[in-house]
């Protein structure tokens, strides 16, 4: 079977370095350049490659909406980890040039939009054009030359032979990109763990996300994201995505799920997998405590429930009960 990992390209995207990163290698047969979402999407349902890599949410930017969509609507793959990057973007050309000189700039509207301020103070006069992706800018760039600049990574940079003229040019720092990756399975819990699920609620009417959010509020459960998004279907009509900590496994989270299928239309998971970013040892720690207490009660429920006398007869019949007190009442 093949141990290949589809990707959102491009070579030299932002999702490549991503990708990298989950393979752990640089060996570049393993990975298979997608031209969309859906596209990395197919790869991994017929086999073409083992896992994908997309991304799903900017620190600008906010969710990339394809991604959820296509998750939501047009797959049965599950989410299996997830990786944070930073968002670092260079202005390269294809040979040494002056800045001064430069009449045009490529890039996606994205990294242009994140690099205003420096456009607007080094590069005033040039021309601002678009790209389908910054791969998409290095390579055009690339390949026409003279006095034009790609606003890219620094493996696009490096992917299409360019030569940094400016590095660190965006106008805010710690921007980062979530990527998420999908596959066939579910992954062990680890102890920091994040769910992710999309409701389809019955009706939209007053009370309806109050109710949902209720079930994970009592449960003591933090959801980390709540997004609506449109159910494809008629105008008006929602779902939620939500982003809950704990795994599916946990006594509490599964609970929780059991309740909102039950209490809503249709709930699909998106997978339960490890969270990003480093683990913090109390917070662990408490999520753990918190589960056995919630194993523990619902052990003094099951032992009390195994005590009922299921085969006795009630002492008492209701029938004969509610007739005395009635002809006490009439003096029957």
């Amino acid at each position: 079977m093949t141990t290949a990992i589809a990707y959102l390209g491009p070579q030299g995207t932002f999702t490549e370095s991503a990708a990298r990163l989950v393979t752990a290698s640089s060996d570049a047969d393993e990975l298979l350049p997608c031209g969309d979402v859906i596209e990395v999407l197919r790869a991994v349902e017929v086999g073409d490659a083992e896992r994908g890599v997309v991304p799903i949410e900017n620190t600008l930017e906010g969710s990339v909406t394809a991604t959820l969509d296509a998750l939501a609507f047009d797959t049965d793959l599950l989410i299996s980890g997830e990786l944070e990057l930073p968002v670092a973007l260079v202005a390269a050309a294809r040979e040494a040039v002056s800045l001064d000189e430069v009449a045009e700039v490529h890039s996606h509207p994205v990294a242009l939009s994140a690099c205003r301020r420096w456009l607007s103070k080094s590069l005033g006069g040039a021309e601002r054009l678009e790209a389908a992706s910054t791969a998409r800018a290095a390579a055009t760039v690339a390949e026409v030359g003279g006095p034009r600049l790609a606003i890219v990574n620094p493996l696009a940079a490096e992917r299409y032979g360019l030569e940094v003229v400016a590095r660190d040019i965006a106008d805010r720092s710690g921007n980062s990109t979530r990527f998420v990756v999908v596959g066939r399975t579910l992954p062990a819990p680890t102890g920091w763990d994040k769910t992710s699920v999309v409701v389809f609620i019955e009706e939209n009417r007053p009370g309806a996300l109050l109710q949902l959010l209720e079930i994970f509020a009592e449960r003591e459960l933090n959801l980390t994201k709540i997004e609506s998004r449109p159910t494809k279907h008629e105008l008006g009509e929602y779902c939620f995505f939500l982003d809950v900590e704990g795994h599916l496994a946990d006594e509490r989270v599964g609970d929780a799920l059991a309740a909102v299928k039950r209490t809503h239309r249709d709930v699909k998971l998106l997978g339960s997998y490890r969270r990003s970013g480093a683990r913090r040892t109390t917070e662990a720690e408490r999520i753990a405590a918190d589960d056995a207490a919630y194993r523990d009660a619902a052990g003094w429920l099951a032992d009390w429930r195994g005590r009922i006398d299921r085969s006795a007869t009630p002492p008492v019949d209701p029938t004969e009960v509610a007739t005395a007190v009635r002809n006490a009442r009439t003096g029957g």
